[in-house]
């Protein structure tokens, strides 16, 4: 069973009570806790002790004036906070202090959001029951209220409980629901985490495509966010991908990436998820001493925090590195605290009540819905027996006014729509033969250089090297030889019949395999799929591509390590090449370098505009460079 990501995503919500008015129309002693909370908001990251002593003496001048409104947002805030920082009872406690204020004040919004943020500390704690029942209350309310972001948010919460209960069907379930909501509020950070929790749902289900895809998507949406949170969790379920199928150097590069990110972000929670998951890492590396570092940090916060199945994890990873040391005492130590954390039959009846409560939910909303589709009938029975008699009398003529009207503007909107696509039909095939000319021509001149190489420049050093083999020089012999080599290899990737011959796949693994020779370099190349689908001609570009790609990286970057990975399905296939190296400025206009050519990505394009595909870069100074390509299979080729 996949267990990736032991670190939850949470979703929070806020309740904005800062009036809509004019601030003449405002008394001054609101205006002054107002003030308070929102300097105390712009606090909560870097100094968050301050931020709860500004929220606290928000909340006193609120009693004070008598405004529970703003005395419940006091005690709100201060419990998010207080939530960050680990501090669960104290976060309870001023949440249910916020519900009490928020009734006197008739604010079910600001009440539903209480409840969805004390979901996140029960589901947090282990006890799925409050947290489910926390969960749809806050729904059936911010459903009522027609509240679009907040029922999205709980979707997540919802989504997130199932993930974690090991049900990622019912996960999926809830995040499809919060995707669409979240597409219409057209969010980067809020879609970022929505892709990143429907890809851990779908790696549980070892759709491994579909987890790539979303993982890939919540990467591009939190760097494009600057959303540090799931930027970091990207790094940490792509880590656990790889050491479960055993993929030593990438594992131990997301560490890192894994490493320096937690620690940036500073939350408790994630930070231990983090510390168990590098752990593992260098386990599967054969680090024991890395390891036990990083695990011992785990065990610390799991027992300061009480983080219960992080401590169970730590504990179960310093029993094995123990052992593998051969000192028994220490492993002995942990196997037993591991023993006494685990409790499955506890977690297999919490696991039954989410699902019986989950299953009452689904059966009192269809009730529901089905009792407001039948009231919709009659009302609409009703109004359309009146209307009948009105257009029995005056309505045949209007009507068929109309529908001449309409059908004339349809004629006349259809032929400005079919010139203007024909237009662009035209434009799009001379766009494509003139790509195709010019990479027919820089075909024909490879070849021509490939054949002067080989039949001309290379047969006059074997001539030269029959002369001179009198000689005994073994210096000028083996420059020689290591000369001819070189134009052979030359000439071979200037026309790389081996792509015909071989066929993709292994015509790549030999172009790895020569730039791995360098001990200063590592690629990592991925295949995935049958390549029995791609065209002889579509296998020559892809190859074209991932040559000027990684020859780009080896000249411009400075990387130490590169990923090339190629996935084949029914319909597309898919190719990443990322890099550690120094990244470029992109041209946010183009979504291209701002000196494309210099750096040989105008070759690129060119190919993937031929195939009808779509070309993606993300480049940063800490992460490197990341381009993906798409290309249909079915693509048309240009005759």
């Amino acid at each position: 069973m996949k267990n990736i990501l032991r670190t939850i995503s949470f979703f929070f919500l806020f309740y904005n009570v800062f009036p809509d008015c004019s601030y003449a129309n405002i008394p001054a002693d609101t205006l002054k806790i107002d003030s308070l909370l929102a300097f105390a908001f712009t606090l909560e990251a870097n100094q968050p002790d301050s931020a709860i002593a500004l929220y606290e003496q928000a909340g006193i001048r609120a009693k004070k004036i008598k405004d529970p409104l703003r005395e419940g947002q006091s005690y709100h805030y201060r419990a998010l906070v207080m939530f960050e920082q680990g501090e669960y009872d104290l976060a309870l406690e001023n949440y249910n202090l916020a519900i009490e204020l928020y009734k006197q004040s008739g604010n079910e919004t600001g009440i539903a959001s209480v409840k969805s943020n004390m979901g996140n500390i029960w589901l947090l704690t282990g006890d799925y029951e409050k947290a489910v029942d926390l969960y749809f209350q806050a729904i059936e309310s911010f459903k009522s209220l027609k509240d679009t972001l907040r029922l999205l948010i709980s979707y997540m919460n919802i989504g997130t409980l199932f993930y974690d209960n090991d049900y990622p069907g019912e996960g999926l379930n809830y995040l499809e629901l919060a995707l669409p909501l979240a597409v219409d509020l057209q969010d980067d950070r809020t879609l970022a985490e929505i892709h990143h929790s429907i890809s851990l749902n779908y790696y549980k289900l070892d759709s491994i495509e579909s987890f790539l895809y979303h993982m890939r998507k919540a990467r591009s949406y939190a760097i494009e966010a600057d959303h540090l949170y799931v930027e970091m969790l990207t790094y940490n379920s792509n880590l656990e991908y790889h050491i479960d199928h055993e993929n030593v150097d990438s594992a131990l590069y997301y560490a890192r990436m894994n490493l320096d990110a937690a620690e940036l972000y500073g939350n408790p929670y994630n930070l231990t998820g983090t510390y168990n998951m590098v752990g593992s890492a260098y386990i599967l590396a054969n680090m024991p001493n890395r390891a036990l570092i990083v695990l011992h940090k785990a065990h610390s916060l799991g027992e300061t925090h009480g983080f219960i199945p992080m401590l169970a994890w730590s504990n179960e990873s310093l029993a094995k590195v123990y052992e593998s040391l051969g000192t028994f005492r220490e492993a002995h130590k942990h196997a037993s605290s591991l023993n006494v954390l685990k409790d499955s039959v506890f977690k297999m009846e919490r696991q039954k009540e989410v699902l019986a409560m989950d299953r009452k939910y689904n059966v009192a909303q269809k009730q529901h819905e089905l009792e407001q589709q039948q009231l919709s009938i009659e009302l609409k029975d009703q109004q359309l027996n009146r209307r009948n008699t009105l257009v029995a009398l005056s309505g045949a003529f209007s009507l068929l006014l109309l529908l001449l009207i309409f059908l004339l503007y349809k004629l006349m909107q259809n032929k400005s729509r079919l010139s203007a696509r024909e237009m662009e039909q035209v434009k799009l095939q001379r766009d494509k033969q003139m790509i195709k000319a010019l990479m027919e021509g820089e075909e024909k001149e490879r070849r021509r250089i490939a054949r002067e190489l080989h039949d001309g420049i290379n047969g006059n050093l074997a001539a030269l090297k029959l002369n001179l083999a009198g000689i005994q020089n073994k210096d000028f012999s083996s420059l020689l030889e290591e000369t001819m080599s070189e134009i052979r290899d030359l000439s071979h990737n200037l026309v790389p019949d081996v792509v015909k011959r071989s066929g993709l796949k292994n015509a790549l693994e030999q172009f790895v395999y020569k730039i791995n020779r360098s001990p200063d370099i590592k690629v990592d190349y991925q295949f995935m799929g049958s390549e029995n689908s791609i065209a002889e001609e579509m296998g020559v570009h892809m190859y074209r591509i991932v040559q000027e790609l990684l020859t780009n990286s080896l000249k411009h970057s400075g990387a130490s390590q590169i990923l090339v990975q190629i996935i084949i399905n029914e319909e597309t296939i898919s190719l990443t090449v990322e890099d550690d190296g120094k990244g470029f400025e992109i041209n946010p206009e183009v979504g291209l370098p701002e000196n494309s050519e210099g750096i040989g990505l105008s070759g690129v394009e060119n190919r993937v505009t031929y195939m009808q595909g779509s070309f993606d870069i993300h480049s940063s100074s800490h992460s490197g460079t990341s381009i993906h390509i798409e290309i249909p299979l079915t693509a048309n080729v240009v005759s």
